[in-house]
């Protein structure tokens, strides 16, 4: 399971609810919708590291091609930035990105996350044997791939060589979103093949919702634990389905135990997305997180 650096408060008290979110909010604030300029991205994140909440608070998502604007707001006295770096360019840019956030003093690399969507010269499996090389087994690797047609046999491939998988949830397009029976397709696949998972885009909120002003179905982070934790309980992708079109919020933070969110965080691993705030303050709403 993906957590952060510290699994406790700044008083070093260890907080209930750390183990069924903590690290889950992988902080893209550089990414649309937000589109954050960088100096206000980096500096917001430090003060979600400082705040009551910093445990759920995961890595700093960053695009390679961004790398001199990020490296121009680290302090050199300052502290160390956990970074995710995605990999825009494929296994072509894979080896400078990595050789800059490894050497820098002030950067600890902890994830690289490459889309590996659409057609891969070669194949995805030389693809992923190349990132395996190159990778070292310090960091995980999130292998984008999409939902729909071929999620199986790309699940298949990422499994073989033992990296991880994103799925998109969302865009500045309503295509962009998949369906309900689409998602829990996805996670049935991962699921069954022992690979744990990430998601970006869309889930600014706890539970599914339409979105305002724009008509897009978003899914909900919450219901997909839930859905998560309804799978080791024997759920069929038509309940995994349904667990995620449910829009109650109080119905689908009924649906698990913290005890089965906190298992179900084994393969929910993390999920990116442009707002800290909007998130930490659904879970807030549920009484699910609560300042000690």
């Amino acid at each position: 399971m993906t957590v952060p650096p510290s699994r406790t408060g700044a008083d070093g008290l260890s907080m209930p609810w750390v183990e069924e979110f903590g690290g889950f909010f992988d902080d893209a604030a550089l990414f649309p919708p937000g589109k954050a300029p960088m100096a206000t991205a980096v500096a917001r994140h430090w003060q979600h590291r400082d705040a009551w909440y910093a445990p759920v608070v995961g890595t700093f998502v960053c695009p390679d091609r961004r790398w001199d604007e990020l490296i121009g707001r680290l302090d050199a006295e300052g502290p160390v930035l956990d970074l995710s770096l995605v990999v825009v360019d494929g296994a072509e840019s894979l080896a400078a990105g990595l050789a800059r956030a490894q050497a820098h003093p002030r950067v600890r690399l902890r994830a690289v996350e490459l889309p590996v969507t659409g057609r891969v010269p070669g194949g995805l499996e030389v693809l992923l044997q190349t990132v395996a090389v190159a990778v070292p087994r310090t960091v995980t690797v999130y292998a984008e791939v999409g939902l729909g047609p071929g999620v199986h046999r790309a699940l298949h491939a990422v499994a073989q060589a033992g990296f991880r998988v994103k799925f998109r949830t969302g865009g500045t397009r309503a295509e962009a979103f998949p369906d309900e029976t689409q998602l829990a397709e996805g996670l049935a696949c991962a699921l069954r093949l022992g690979v744990p998972f990430k998601l970006t885009a869309g889930l600014h909120h706890a539970v599914r919702h339409t979105g305002s002003g724009t008509g897009f179905e978003h899914h909900g982070f919450l219901n997909v634990l839930a859905a998560v934790a309804a799978a080791h309980d024997g759920a069929d992708k038509e309940d995994l389905a349904s667990v995620l079109a449910c829009r109650e919020p109080e119905s689908v933070a009924r649906r698990c135990t913290p005890h089965q969110r906190a298992a179900a965080r084994t393969w929910f691993t993390s999920f990116g997305t442009c707002s800290i705030d909007e998130p930490l303050a659904d879970l807030s709403a549920l009484r699910l997180l609560e300042r000690d």
